[in-house]
């Protein structure tokens, strides 16, 4: 696809911002883990999201986004990704299960208006999803 200079910068700025969030999370999980007041359930915790942000998927978004290719697929591993990262955290709270199910909720609905507000920006810059 021939894009524009202006459409290859965008997505050029948006794989580097992928790239730096992945990044800055697992930096994030490498300095709580260690912390000492960490038990053995906020490790776990730290494992599954170390295993999520190491992932095939995290690798296809990067890929697509280095390349050039947004796809549905792309805008659905990102939203998957958020949302199971959300999750996870949520999970790892001290609190009553009825607010993590709020929060997971609320959490959700975040995450769905960020990729319907990427989709409106693609849409914008006229860069198809394909």
């Amino acid at each position: 696809m021939n894009f524009s200079t202006i459409q290859q910068q965008y997505l050029s700025n948006w794989h580097d911002n992928f790239v730096n969030y992945v990044k800055h999370l697992l930096s994030v999980v490498a300095t709580l883990e260690i912390q000492s007041q960490a038990t053995d359930t906020d490790k776990q915790g730290f494992d599954a999201l170390k295993l999520m942000l190491n992932s095939k998927d995290v690798q296809d978004v990067e890929n697509d986004l280095a390349n050039g290719v947004v796809s549905h697929a792309t805008l659905d591993k990102i939203e998957k990704l958020n949302k199971d990262l959300g999750n996870i955290a949520i999970d790892h709270l001290d609190a009553n299960p009825l607010w993590k199910q709020f929060l997971k909720q609320l959490y959700s609905m975040k995450v769905e208006n960020d990729k319907t507000a990427e989709m409106l920006r693609l849409k914008s810059l006229h860069i198809p999803i394909l």
